[in-house]
């Protein structure tokens, strides 16, 4: 009897790695760094335009632009889509800026996604690339929202288990990225190499430079703030865009571009958070 197959254990493995870090996200969440994020207005305002329409729309006309193979242009909308980082607050933390907005952006950004992901995939991809934003948005519901609100519902009301629950499932989280990172390219090796000379990698590296200065430039007076916005735009949530990937597109360049993609906007956002935290950080007020 045949065993599962890579694909197969590929979408197991990310349906654990997207519930797992979606809870983990949860636990350490607080209703008040939600609020927090919520009563900085103008920043909120900007946070939201720059990653739910600039970033996107940004990504529809590099792949109209630049004419790349219908799965590779997919790839690269899909992960444009998807805001909300689960690397937002470490990243934050890397550049010692701040933590309590990237949290609480982050959050609001996994909420508002529910909406802005099918509806942009509807409007954004490719001709001949189709999917069904009803069957998205029920997607993210069931695989990002309910284990994030379960998340965030325990560590307000039983605080203590939350405290529990967090290094298990984050190492949880972090075990099936690895394996998930190691799959991929065993499975999907050939796909992977045939993203050089495509041009996906340049209109990637594009993306994520555009993203950053664009979420630095409106991240308002306090360079804590634009340092967030600048790498929570850029570091875009490669958990949800993977698990979409393998399971709603059958082309496996879809799913190899959104790994490359992400590992972009996740290593820049990382060395650069690396140059802010070793470089001073002036005294600002933190105006909404």
């Amino acid at each position: 009897m045949a065993g599962p197959s890579g694909q197969a254990v590929v979408e197991a493995v990310t349906t654990v790695f997207v519930l797992s870090t979606m809870f983990s996200m949860g636990v350490k969440l607080s209703v008040s760094q939600i609020t927090d994020a919520l009563r900085k207005r103008r920043l909120l305002t900007n946070s939201l335009a720059v990653n739910l329409v600039a970033v996107p729309l940004l990504a529809a006309l590099l792949v109209h632009a630049v004419p790349v193979e219908t799965g590779f242009a997919a790839g690269i909308v899909l992960l444009a889509v998807s805001p909300g980082a689960p690397f937002g607050p470490k990243l934050a933390e890397l550049s010692d800026s701040d933590v309590a907005f990237a949290s609480g952006l982050m959050a609001i950004l996994c909420l508002l996604s529910v909406v802005t992901i099918p509806a942009s995939l509807w409007l954004l991809l490719p001709g001949d690339a189709a999917v069904d934003p009803v069957a998205i948005g029920r997607m993210v519901l069931g695989i990002q929202l309910v284990p994030l609100l379960l998340g965030l519902g325990t560590s307000s009301v039983v605080p203590s288990l939350a405290d529990r629950l967090h290094p298990p499932v984050q190492r949880l989280s972090d075990y099936t990225f690895v394996g998930l990172i190691v799959l991929l390219v065993v499975v999907y090796s050939d796909s992977l190499a045939s993203l050089v000379g495509t041009g996906t990698l340049g209109l990637s590296a594009v993306a994520v430079g555009a993203s950053l200065l664009a979420g630095y430039g409106l991240g308002g007076p306090a360079r804590a703030t634009r340092e967030v916005l600048a790498t929570t735009t850029a570091a875009r949530n490669a958990a949800i865009a993977l698990f979409i990937a393998t399971t709603e597109f059958s082309d496996p360049r879809v799913l190899t571009t959104v790994l490359a993609f992400s590992f972009i906007g996740v290593v820049w956002s990382a060395l650069l958070a690396g140059v802010w935290r070793r470089s001073p950080l002036e005294a600002a007020p933190l105006h909404g």
